[in-house]
C-alpha cells in the first residue's frame, strides 16, 4: 500500500496526498503549547494550533476548468470495457483512437492560427474552421443562437497574452483557449479564495453589462491564447440579424395575395407580430372543425389541404383515410386569418407536404394589433377554403382513387418486367467488386 493511500485513509480525504513536515514542526513549537497538566500550556496557544493543523495536510491541485470532449463524458465503466475490447484485437488490425480529444485540440489549433488574422484577410474555408471550432464550446452554445454562430466568427479575434500580465475584460467577451487566468482585483479589496479559469473558460460578457457577477479583470498565469468577441462587433452584428430578419417578415406579408395592396405602415405593423418558426413533414398544423393555432405565412414549402368526406361516401377499406385532397398551399400564401380573428372553425385539415418555414402569429399577439389593422386583415383575406358539395367531394374521391389505382397498376407492372427479365433491383455489372471477380 501507497504512502498516499494511507494518508487517504487515515484523514479520510481523497484530496490529502501528504504531509507538510516543516509546517508541523513549526506548529508544536508554539509557545504555550504543552501537556494539558502543564501550567506552561495556554488557551490562546491551543486555540493557535487547531486553526492551523489544516496547514500541514499537502492536498492535490484543483483540476482547472477546460474544454470537455466527448469521450471523457463517457462512464469509467464503458471506457474500461472500450480499452479491454481494443487489447483483444490481433496485431495489425486498424484500431480506433481511445480519444476524440486529440482532433479537437486540431481544430482549436487551426482557428487559433485562422483568427490572428484581420477578419478581412480570412478565406472562405477559414471562417469554415472558426464556425466549425466555435461549436466545441459549450459556454459559448449556451447564450448564443446557432443562427448567430456561423455570423459571429467572422468577428472574433485571438488575443495572445504573456504570463502574469494583466487583462481586462469590459470590452467583450473572452474565451481561454490555452494556458489559465486568474479573476484580479486590486489590493484594497477583500481577499477571497478564487478558483482558476482554465482553456474552456470564460469571463467578460457579450452586451454590456453593470451585473457584479461578470468577471472583469484577469490576471495570467500562463501564456495565453484567448478569443474575444468584442461588444461593438456584437452588438453591429445583431442589427443587422434583426433587419435581415424584419425585411424577412415584411417580405412574407407583402408578397401574399391578400396583401398585395396594404399600404406599407400597416404591413409593418403585422411584421412586427411574426415569428418564424419551421414544421417537419407530414406535422398537422390546423384540424377541421378546429379553430387555428395560428396564422401562418409560408416561405418554404408546401402544405395539403384535406376535407373530411364524413359518411357522403361508402365504407372505406381498412387503411383508408377519410379525407381527400382539396389543394395545397405554397411559397407566399397565407391561411388562419378569419378562423382566428372570428373565432370560426377550421373548415379543412392542413398537413405539411415537405418541411414548412413559416411566419406565424399568435391569438394573444393579435390581441395586442390595432382595430384598424384588424379590420382589414378581416376584409383582406379569406376562408382558405370552402364546403364542397356531394357532388364535388365525389368527382373529387373518384379521381384520387382512379390516380392511386393507377399507380400501384404502374409500380406492379414495372416489378414483374423486371422480375421476368432476371434483373435485380440494386445488383447490375458494375456494382460487382471488380478486383474480386478478378482473382478468381
Amino acid at each position: 500500500m501507497s504512502q498516499k493511500t494511507v494518508y487517504r485513509q487515515e484523514t479520510g480525504d481523497p484530496n490529502i496526498i501528504g504531509i507538510d513536515y516543516a509546517r508541523l514542526e513549526a506548529l508544536c513549537n508554539i509557545s504555550g503549547l504543552e501537556c494539558s497538566g502543564d501550567e506552561k500550556t495556554s488557551e490562546e496557544a491551543h486555540r493557535a494550533f487547531m486553526n492551523s493543523y489544516q496547514q500541514i495536510f499537502i492536498r492535490a491541485p484543483k483540476p482547472l476548468p477546460r474544454i470537455p470532449w466527448p469521450e471523457e463524458n463517457k462512464p469509467v465503466a464503458e471506457r474500461e470495457k472500450q480499452d479491454e475490447t481494443q487489447k483483444k484485437k490481433p496485431l495489425g488490425a486498424r484500431r480506433k483512437l481511445p480519444s476524440s480529444r486529440p482532433f479537437h485540440e486540431s481544430k482549436v489549433s487551426q482557428m487559433i492560427k485562422a483568427a490572428k488574422k484581420f477578419p478581412v484577410e480570412r478565406s472562405q474555408l477559414e471562417q469554415q474552421l472558426i464556425h466549425s471550432a466555435l461549436k466545441l464550446f459549450p459556454i459559448l452554445l449556451e447564450q448564443i443562437d446557432p443562427a448567430e454562430l456561423r455570423d459571429i466568427s467572422r468577428i472574433v479575434m485571438i488575443e495572445s497574452w504573456d504570463r502574469g500580465r494583466i487583462m481586462f475584460g469590459e470590452g467583450g467577451f473572452f474565451i481561454v483557449l490555452r494556458g489559465s487566468v486568474m479573476p484580479y482585483s486590486d489590493a484594497s479589496s477583500p481577499e477571497e479564495e478564487k478558483a482558476e479559469i482554465g482553456a474552456g473558460g470564460c469571463f467578460g460578457s457579450l452586451e454590456e453589462s453593470s451585473s457584479a457577477e461578470v468577471i472583469r479583470c484577469v490576471r495570467t498565469l500562463q501564456p495565453c491564447e484567448i478569443l474575444k468577441i468584442p461588444h461593438a462587433g456584437y452588438a453591429k452584428l445583431r442589427q443587422e440579424l434583426q433587419g435581415q430578419n424584419f425585411a424577412l417578415r415584411e417580405r412574407l406579408v407583402q408578397r401574399c395575395s391578400f396583401y398585395l395592396s396594404w399600404p406599407r405602415f400597416s404591413v409593418h405593423k403585422v411584421a412586427d407580430l411574426i415569428q418564424i418558426k419551421n414544421f417537419p413533414a407530414n406535422h398537422v398544423l390546423v384540424k377541421e372543425g378546429k379553430i387555428c393555432q395560428f396564422v401562418a405565412y409560408i416561405h418554404q414549402g408546401e402544405c395539403n389541404i384535406l376535407q373530411d368526406i364524413g359518411t357522403l361516401m361508402k365504407p372505406l377499406k381498412k387503411g383508408r383515410f377519410n379525407s381527400i385532397s382539396v389543394g395545397q398551399l405554397g411559397p407566399f400564401e397565407s391561411f388562419g386569418e378569419v378562423s382566428v380573428l372570428m373565432d370560426q372553425p377550421s373548415p379543412c385539415t392542413i398537413v405539411t407536404h415537405t418541411p414548412v418555414q413559416a411566419g406565424i402569429i399568435t391569438p394573444d399577439k393579435l390581441q395586442e394589433m390595432d382595430s384598424v389593422t384588424r379590420t382589414l386583415m378581416l376584409q383582406s383575406a379569406k376562408p382558405t377554403c370552402g364546403k364542397l358539395t356531394e357532388e364535388e367531394i365525389s368527382k373529387q374521391y373518384m379521381r384520387q382513387e382512379q390516380q392511386r389505382e393507377w399507380e400501384q397498376v404502374k409500380k406492379k407492372v414495372l416489378s414483374d418486367s423486371l422480375f421476368y427479365n432476371g434483373i435485380q433491383h440494386g445488383v447490375g455489372k458494375w456494382t460487382v467488386n471488380r478486383s474480386h471477380k478478378m482473382k478468381h
